[in-house]
């Protein structure tokens, strides 16, 4: 998971000395005609650039790290995937020597929706590894404060594997990435006038296509930058609202009322970490059975929110330093989306450009699409943007540009 961190005064310069370029030097005229590039327009010219190709990459190179992945991040239980918490809990303390769990919903779900779930980090989960190991301390032992705080430690190995190894390991393999052989059958017909929002990594547009670095904008980075330049983050711009929405979303849940039916019939005081921590109306008369139990939630808590904190996609910070690029569209007609998703996450930006513009109203929207899935995509980011459909919109294949 690459994170957004602080960009340095060096590369907010040079960012701005090329939007100020893009500006005034795509032959002396504004800016008339806007491509957005996704990953879709790598992927068409045969580039294995999908978040699938990067679990791929990490079961070469750091299957700890992805397994951490599949086991702490999304909404559903990974369970299910051993014959008990035990095999779970071993999977965890050895798993560097141990394979993966089986997940078919981590394959169909997770990473086809990565940048998402890296905003799903299970509390619920976390806390139950950790109070599965607690009930195994002894307070009277020696050395228990040794292996409280190896235990705590464990907490902070997952969001390091989750956060600075992953970004890591992103950036290496995007620099792995490359088009397939004979692309150039495939290559497409641009217009040379445009300026070039790109989503993308890849420097293609470049390498490839000879679109010069001037008239292009990386609005989340690109490989030639450091190692934690990039940005990938999940969509919470307030990290404080998404926690209310997060708590909103599961108070009514049965397993955080205040007391549970047990298997005899009988109700009892809910004691799970996850409800005390988040859900108990006072935590202070909650039942904590040890002491033990109420210092290792404070301090797991504090780690897992600053989790969600420092690992955002600050869409608003973005645009504020690209702001003399959006401002530069301010006479633009046409929009040509090439392989976006057009996911929730990047709607800001859409939303940027359209409140630079002069005429947003007649603006001539073209979409590329693959799949049927694409058309619905499409036609619901129209509804979001009040586009009007079949008026300033037109949908094609990517091929029907081919040269």
């Amino acid at each position: 998971m690459v994170f957004v961190l602080s960009v340095t005064l060096c590369n907010f310069t040079l960012s701005f000395i090329f939007v100020f370029m893009l500006e005034n030097l795509i032959n002396g005229e504004p800016v008339r005609h806007l491509y957005v590039i996704g990953n879709g327009f790598d992927r068409y010219h045969g580039a294995k650039s999908t978040y699938w190709d990067f679990r791929g990459y990490l079961i070469r190179h750091d299957d700890f790290a992805l397994k951490m992945f599949e086991l702490f991040f999304g909404p559903r239980s990974m369970m299910n995937n051993f014959k008990s918490i035990k095999d779970y809990l071993l999977c965890l303390q050895y798993g560097r020597a141990l394979p993966a769990p089986r997940n078919t919903w981590a394959c169909k779900c997770l990473w086809n929706d990565f940048e998402r779930y890296l905003g799903e980090l299970n509390r619920e989960r976390v806390f139950d590894f950790v109070d599965e190991d607690l009930s195994e301390l002894d307070e009277e032992e020696g050395g228990f404060y040794a292996n409280f705080d190896a235990l705590i430690g464990r907490v902070s190995d997952i969001v390091k594997e989750c956060s600075v190894e992953m970004q890591y390991h992103f950036h290496r393999w995007i620099n792995t990435v490359h088009y397939e052989k004979g692309f150039r059958k495939k290559m497409l017909l641009l217009d040379g006038n445009a300026a070039f929002l790109n989503f993308n990594y890849t420097l293609f547009l470049e390498t490839e296509y000879g679109i010069p670095r001037e008239q292009i904008v990386y609005i989340h980075g690109e490989r030639r930058q450091k190692f934690g330049k990039l940005v990938l983050g999940h969509r919470a711009e307030n990290a404080e609202a998404a926690f209310d929405e997060w708590i909103h979303k599961n108070r009514n849940k049965r397993r955080y009322r205040p007391n549970l039916k047990g298997k005899n019939g009988r109700y009892f005081a809910n004691d799970k970490l996850v409800y005390l921590v988040f859900f108990a109306e006072d935590e202070a008369k909650g039942r904590w059975r040890l002491p033990v139990r109420y210092y290792a939630a404070d301090l797991i808590e504090e780690r897992l929110e600053d989790y969600y904190k420092e690992n955002v996609k600050r869409c608003g910070e973005i645009i504020d330093r690209n702001l003399e690029f959006f401002k530069s569209l301010r006479e633009l007609q046409e929009i040509t989306v090439l392989g976006h998703s057009l996911g929730d996450v990047d709607l800001p930006y859409f939303r940027a450009i359209l409140d630079h513009v002069v005429a947003p109203e007649d603006l001539k929207w073209k979409f590329s699409y693959h799949t049927d899935a694409d058309k619905c995509r499409i036609k619901r980011f129209c509804r979001q943007l009040k586009i009007p459909e079949a008026e300033n919109d037109q949908l094609f294949s990517m091929s029907v540009l081919k040269r």
